[in-house]
């Protein structure tokens, strides 16, 4: 009998069911908010130094004191992309711009190459995690996420109207979206280490998915941002290590 049975020196295996609905229906009543949560690259500071996640895994921030790990490699299905800036510089008030004309947007965009600026920009793309079944976004904000980023967009749907909004595209048949593999690398150069995203092709299938209904929703939900100025958000956290991402 292990240490928690002994608690409670009755057997009590055989009672009936405890509870009305499925494990997945609790999971999402208990969610602490309607936030897309994030998936992120980590490579160092305060959630690595505290060893809430190693250095170069991919992890789902929970809360200051808590990090899904899901280790240095996973596959995911890349559903949508979005563009995005955002200013971190007041955390009590984080901007988020999704229009790359605002010129809020603008002004992110530039600011992100000072140091300490507390900007960052690129493409944010909602993605379906293996392990978790979970959907998420993935914001590629820094230089060398950007870059990796173009690697993301192959395995991403493709309709038939941004064919035809694309002469680029006029050989293309509509498709849908393609498991990929993320890892990650380290990057050293001079005295600065960092892990970058790397995109790769996926051979193992996806056999659970969410079904056809759930996927348009968080799609229609993802890319149903406000498109024009800046929108104040306050269920968002990213930092960088990555030296290219001047935010520090």
């Amino acid at each position: 009998m292990s240490d928690e049975n002994a608690l409670v020196p009755v057997d009590l295996t055989q009672l009936p069911s405890t509870q009305i609905g499925t494990d997945k229906d609790f999971d999402e009543i208990a969610k602490s908010s309607d936030f897309l949560p994030r998936l992120q690259l980590y490579t160092k500071g305060k959630a690595v130094n505290r060893r809430l996640v190693q250095p170069g895994s991919y992890g789902i921030p929970v809360s200051d004191d808590e990090v899904t790990d899901l280790g240095d490699e996973i596959d995911i299905i890349p559903l949508a992309r979005r563009p995005k800036a955002i200013d971190l510089k007041d955390t009590e008030n984080i901007v988020a711009v999704y229009d790359v004309n605002d010129d809020e947007f603008k002004r992110i965009q530039a600011a992100s190459a000072e140091k300490d600026s507390g900007c960052m920009y690129g493409p944010s793309f909602l993605v379906f995690e293996r392990s978790t079944g979970q959907f998420y976004e993935f914001f590629c904000g820094t230089k060398s996420a950007r870059t990796e980023a173009k690697r993301i967009f192959p395995y991403l749907p493709l309709t038939q109207a941004q064919i035809d909004a694309n002469p680029t595209l006029a050989d293309q048949e509509p498709r849908g979206p393609r498991p990929m593999t993320l890892r990650s690398k380290l990057v050293e150069k001079g005295t600065y280490s960092w892990h970058v995203p790397v995109a790769a092709r996926c051979s193992t299938p996806f056999t659970e998915l969410p079904t056809s209904e759930e996927l348009t929703k968080q799609i229609v939900r993802f890319l149903d941002v406000k498109r024009e100025g800046a929108a104040v958000v306050q269920d968002e956290s990213t930092a960088s290590d990555d030296p290219d991402g001047r935010v520090r």
